[in-house]
């Protein structure tokens, strides 16, 4: 038998030593010796090369028109374009769980509005460009209803109309209705709903009163159609509107130049943004 070691073969011959009498000694094989100790101050890091760690962007989801919109738009789209749509939502519009100034999340929003005109120019039917670029300046002026409070530091934003997928363009939710006009009656309904309670026998009260006041839908309705009209008219002052978007290398170089001349302290987080975008797309700037 032979073991191998640093300064070549050593020779055992296993049945010699199993005739000799066994005696347990102190000491060590010179041969077998090694250093068991490593100098980390002459390691050097490795850096893995950007883009090697992907990201699955997350699907938002905001309401079922909004997301029908996106789904058709985006539905025959190459993969990276796809992620590049929902990483504008993710990073740019609604950059959750990130220490962002104010300034910060603004211009990273701004940005990501010239980001979007960059992927309709480029991947999109003119028709789709349009569906594409209104949707994602309505969920913009959604992100400027950001709210955070101070005391739990919870954030929320303005609460879209809800309406189920081929629902009438006259639905309306009850529930919706309730809590805005009989919160005694909607509080009763949430303990019933979480206890197991009656929940049908307080939804046929509702309804009973709903018949004695028809104003309660019609308000409620119209105060969800001029929610959204407000929404879609809100005009959003963009730092970067305008810029060429005829290539990815003029885009990015316009983009990095207004970032560098605007009143934003820390331009890091949008040059990131902007080269992340970039890569998706394969490009590197």
């Amino acid at each position: 038998m032979q073991i191998q070691t640093d300064k070549g073969y050593i020779s055992l011959n296993l049945y010699a030593q199993a005739r000799k009498e066994t005696e347990m000694v102190a000491g060590s094989i010179p041969e077998l010796a090694h250093q068991d100790t490593v100098e980390l101050r002459s390691a050097v890091p490795r850096q893995l090369p950007d883009g090697v760690i992907q990201h699955e962007t997350p699907k938002f989801f905001f309401n079922s028109e909004i997301n029908a919109s996106l789904d058709k738009i985006l539905a025959e789209k190459a993969p990276e374009v796809k992620k590049a749509a929902y990483g504008i939502i993710e990073f740019n519009l609604f950059a959750t769980n990130r220490d962002l100034s104010d300034d910060e999340r603004a211009a990273l929003l701004e940005a990501g509005l010239s980001q979007a005109k960059y992927l309709a120019d480029h991947y999109m039917t003119d028709d789709e460009a349009s569906e594409f670029l209104a949707t994602i300046n309505l969920l913009g002026a959604v992100a400027k209803t950001r709210k955070v409070d101070p005391a739990t530091g919870n954030v929320t934003y303005i609460e879209l109309p809800q309406k189920p997928q081929g629902a009438p363009s006259d639905y309306v939710n009850i529930q919706k209705v309730m809590q805005r006009y009989d919160p005694k009656a909607y509080a009763s309904l949430q303990s019933a709903v979480a206890t197991g309670g009656n929940v049908g026998g307080i939804l046929i009260e509702f309804a009973k009163k709903l018949r004695q006041h028809p104003e309660w839908v019609r308000e409620y309705r119209q105060e969800q159609d001029r929610l959204m009209t407000d929404l879609r008219n809100t005009k959003i002052d963009n730092r970067f509107e305008g810029v060429n978007t005829i290539d990815m290398e003029t885009f990015a170089t316009e983009m990095k130049e207004r970032a560098e001349h605007s009143s934003l302290k820390n331009i890091d987080v949008l040059t990131q943004n902007i080269a992340s975008f970039a890569r998706l797309l394969g490009c590197s700037v």
